[in-house]
Order: C-alpha cells, then structure tokens, then sequence
C-alpha cells in the first residue's frame, strides 16, 4: 500500500510539474500580447491625436475662408 501511495504521488507531482510548465508558457505569451497591444493602443492614440490636428486646422482653414 505504502508504495502504491508513493508511485501516486510520483504521478501526482509530475502532472503538477507539466501544469506549472504550461501555466509559465501561458503567461509568457500574455506577456508577449499585451506588449504588442500596448504598441498597437500607442499607434492608435498618435493617429488619433494627428488625424484630430488635421481636422481642426482644416475647420479653421475654412472657417477662415468662409469668413464665419
């Protein structure tokens, strides 16, 4: 009994040891995504801020144009 009750916990800790490994491969990979949409938000929030000048200078441009 007593050996049957350690090759199990034998298993027990190897199936342990394979969920840590795939939980650190898990999180690795998280890492990585979020370093990616950081730079993808990044981007985006230069765009907007760009596209939001480019829009304003037009208004003013034609505002001025238009004489309102």
């Amino acid at each position: 009994m007593t050996e049957q009750v350690a090759q199990e916990l034998g298993e027990i800790k190897g199936l342990l040891k394979g969920m840590t490994r795939q939980l650190d491969n898990v999180e690795q990979r998280l890492e990585k995504q979020d370093t990616r949409l950081r730079a993808v938000e990044t981007k985006s929030v230069v765009n907007s801020m760009i596209t939001a000048s480019v829009v304003s200078v037009s208004i003013a441009f034609v505002k001025n144009k238009l004489g309102a």
